[in-house]
């Protein structure tokens, strides 16, 4: 009597345990699938990393990509910028945001640009930042014979979304990294965007 009791006792606790551990294992896929499709928030202070690829019929051609400075992300709508023109490295501003540039005299990442660096930045007097020549403020030079895009060293685009870097209440830094090609017509903006406000 004592082995049945035993064994009906062990078998309760089994099934108890395994009913448990099946239970978890139902629940936990769910949760990390609702992590993996939320965007994050680019926090004040803080700089990440964008990238925007693109590819073009022929080298006058590029179609904008939008980009979404606050969620870091390629964005046809709620973007505050486009990536166009000569092999989409110009930054043009998008919607009702403005466009200003800082010329850091010693920062060489945008991670270390403050909202005083900033502050005397006038915003709305520019909408592209392109080539860099000697009548126009860009933020690379183009080499016409090699076609490759060098960024202007501690030359960054400033983007509010305001007429004033005090009336901005969203204020973010671009840095352009590079802006590299492969194959004809194929082409990759790497940047990081440091949000101040």
């Amino acid at each position: 009597m004592k082995m049945k009791f035993l064994k009906l006792t062990f078998a309760v606790a089994t099934l108890a345990i395994l009913g448990t551990a099946c239970k978890k294992d139902a629940v936990q896929p769910d949760n990390k699938l609702a992590l993996q499709n939320t965007t994050a928030t680019l926090a004040v202070g803080a700089t990440e990393a964008g990238v925007v690829t693109n590819s073009s019929t022929s080298p006058t051609t590029w179609t904008p990509v939008g980009y979404d400075l606050l969620n870091n992300v390629v964005a046809s709508t709620g973007n505050q910028v486009n990536f166009d023109s000569n092999f989409n490295g110009n930054i043009t501003i998008a919607g009702t945001n403005n466009l200003g540039y800082y010329d850091s005299p010693s920062v060489t990442n945008v991670s270390g640009i403050t909202l005083a660096d900033v502050s005397s930045v006038t915003l709305g007097a520019i909408s592209t930042l392109g080539n860099n020549t000697s009548t126009t403020v860009g933020w690379y030079n183009y080499n016409r014979v090699t076609r490759t895009i060098t960024p202007v060293a501690q030359r960054y685009a400033v983007v509010g979304n305001g007429s004033t870097i005090a009336g901005s209440t969203r204020l973010y830094v671009v840095q352009l990294d590079a802006v590299t090609t492969s194959g004809t017509y194929n082409t990759t903006v790497d940047f990081h965007t440091k949000r101040l406000k």
